[in-house]
């Protein structure tokens, strides 16, 4: 590389904080887990939100007695921000929470999901292409740890957050899901592994 490589992010824990609080999210927001039935017997289960799956019932279960669950999304696609300007590419990582209703997630315009951070792609001098790929994702991995540090931590110790009523809840925010191309995947596996380890190692306690 011929150029510093900056990393411009802001607190994930405060991005979560604008959804959990958003005045327009007051009737949209979903505190606790829940088992949906079709029918009074309980035969067919019925899952329409992420708060109706096994997932979020067993992490709710592992958590202190009256503390709030809140499943975090991060999403992420190479995206192109300057064509006429040095033509510069960056991953930028989207946060949002499981808690707001699918419907709502939905709409482009619901500010449902907030920009956290433009992860870099460097152009590498390395002339073997392999080599280049290896330092991209460790530099996306180290980027990563910057940026989910403050997450990791509330998801082993919990934080508390205010929803749009004012009522202040003791959250933790276990990594629930991840989107994006079709490399992204591998290259979030480590930083999306050490989220759900550090679930894991509430639920021993």
């Amino acid at each position: 590389m011929k150029s510093p490589i900056i990393l411009y992010w802001c607190d994930p824990l405060e991005c979560i904080s604008t959804i959990l609080n958003h005045p327009l999210f007051h009737d949209q927001l979903d505190f606790m887990p829940r088992k949906v039935y079709s029918t009074a017997q309980k035969l067919c289960r019925v899952y329409t939100e992420w708060m109706t799956g096994d997932n979020a019932w067993n992490m709710q279960s592992a958590l202190p007695q009256g503390a709030t669950l809140l499943g975090t999304i991060l999403s992420s696609d190479k995206t192109n921000i300057s064509v006429l300007m040095g033509d510069h590419v960056v991953h930028p990582l989207l946060v949002g929470l499981t808690n707001t209703r699918m419907n709502t997630q939905l709409k482009s315009l619901s500010n449902s999901f907030v920009l956290t951070a433009l992860l870099p792609v460097p152009k590498f001098l390395h002339k073997n292409k392999h080599m280049c790929g290896v330092l991209t994702d460790c530099l996306i991995h180290q980027c990563l740890d910057i940026v989910l540090q403050l997450l990791k931590e509330a998801t082993l110790h919990g934080v508390m957050l205010s929803d749009p009523v004012g009522q202040s809840h003791y959250c933790f925010t276990p990594l629930a899901s991840y989107s994006g191309s079709k490399k992204c995947p591998n290259v979030y596996a480590f930083s999306s592994n050490l989220v759900i380890a550090s679930q894991n190692k509430t639920i021993t306690k």
